[in-house]
């Protein structure tokens, strides 16, 4: 019943639709807009309610915007020469407003921030009034560092007139050399978090002010997100500052090592749950059977792919974010080497294979069905869902896929 209708896909984190001077969608039958913040105004709203638009977001607004509109960059700082005199200011990170910029927000039309603002203690909090989106406060006296940082990397930037200094995310200490440094300048640290070994923090943890310290046994070596074919690369005794993921056939490296904690999620095989308990710990969980397949995005299963598991006895594990298309000539039997099915999104199935796969559900958010059922409904089809460029002129229709998406 969609046959000939064109389409018009938006995908962005952050869309902002303000007027539609060229009839850019009057030449669509049908918009669907997927946005962490979507920003209309009263007329583009009423366009959109008209045409049955479909809109997921997480931040909805009508606001009719005055002014000219500006985007900051990442790292803008906001202090007595930023001018933002008749203009609406759009930002996606996190932004420093410094105490001499602080009246300078009253001048702007409007400030959307899909980051956090960060602005001093003294502030006239009615000077804050324009401004849309998180913010919280910096002591007057201190150094500020946005973000995550590694101590060795900034230390070379403290400034010996002010003692204080302030970072709003983790601060990563490793290294006893930048520890004992601070301490003999005389600089106290204020973080959102504090990373470091444990005996590093009973030595120089009082010059440190966090509430939240993720700390690591002396002796661990530490490495970000692996897999368990990566553990031999690493010591006897391994800190996961992440993910850990493992398959069956990572069993023997596991057994070789001495200790393991993941501060994050392991996904293991059952049969290597009471190995990896014997050897350490971490925050979750995820124990599948078989073998783990992880789709992010889209992914397509044949026949003759999933025939050849069954043949040989191999359980597949699925988790899905995103869309997961199994080839029409599928088969009921093919589902045998299914263990268990987890998705948020789309998973499209001949229906002669639906009931056998559904019994292999554990948790399911979207859509589950043939294709023909999916595009009655909804008007997409598979291509839509792999993403399909910008229309070539054949059918109409444009998928969109941009971090900010602005139409004015």
């Amino acid at each position: 019943m969609n046959e000939g209708k064109k389409k018009l896909k938006i995908n962005c984190g952050l869309a902002l639709l303000l007027s539609d001077r060229e009839g850019t969608l009057d030449k669509y039958d049908s918009v669907a807009i997927n946005s962490g913040k979507v920003i209309v105004s009263s007329a583009i709203n009423a366009k959109l309610n008209s045409m049955g638009a479909a809109i997921n977001s997480g931040d909805l607004l009508v606001r009719d915007i005055k002014g000219e509109i500006i985007q900051l960059d990442k790292g803008a700082v906001i202090d007595s020469g930023t001018s933002l005199k008749d203009l609406f200011v759009i930002t996606k990170d996190d932004i420093l407003v410094k105490k001499e910029g602080v009246k300078n927000l009253n001048e702007a039309e409007g400030f959307i921030s899909l980051g956090k603002i960060f602005y001093p203690e003294s502030a006239n909090l009615a000077s804050l009034i324009k401004v849309s989106g998180e913010k919280q406060a910096y002591p007057d006296d201190a150094q500020v560092f946005l973000g995550n940082h590694k101590l060795e990397n900034i230390i070379t930037s403290f400034k010996e007139d002010k003692k204080h200094v302030w970072i709003s995310g983790r601060l990563t200490a490793l290294e006893s050399k930048a520890l004992e440094e601070i301490c003999s300048r005389g600089f106290n640290i204020s973080c959102g978090k504090f990373f470091s070994y444990e005996g590093l923090n009973d030595e120089y943890g009082k010059h440190i002010n966090c509430p939240d310290r993720n700390l690591v046994p002396d002796g661990y070596e530490i490495t970000g997100k692996i897999t368990g074919a990566e553990l031999p690369l690493y010591g006897n005794c391994i800190y996961v500052d992440g993910k850990f993921s493992m398959e069956e056939k990572d069993i023997p490296a596991l057994e070789e090592i001495e200790a393991i904690i993941v501060k994050g999620r392991a996904s293991l095989p059952a049969a290597a749950l009471k190995i990896f308990k014997s050897k350490g710990k971490a925050d979750d969980y995820f124990v599948f059977e078989g073998r783990l397949v992880e789709v992010n995005g889209f992914e397509q299963f044949s026949h003759s792919t999933l025939e050849a598991s069954v043949k040989k006895g191999e359980k597949i594990t699925l988790l899905v974010n995103g869309c997961l298309h199994f080839d029409k000539d599928v088969t009921h039997e093919d589902m045998e080497c299914i263990a268990s099915l987890s998705y948020n999104g789309t998973v499209l199935i001949p229906g002669t294979a639906k009931a056998a796969l559904a019994s292999k559900v554990k948790t399911g958010n979207g859509f589950m069905g043939d294709p023909d059922t999916l595009k009655e409904l909804t008007g997409q089809s598979v291509k839509d869902l792999m993403g399909g460029e910008k229309s070539d002129g054949n059918n109409g229709d444009t998928s969109i896929n941009l971090g900010t998406y602005v139409l004015a």
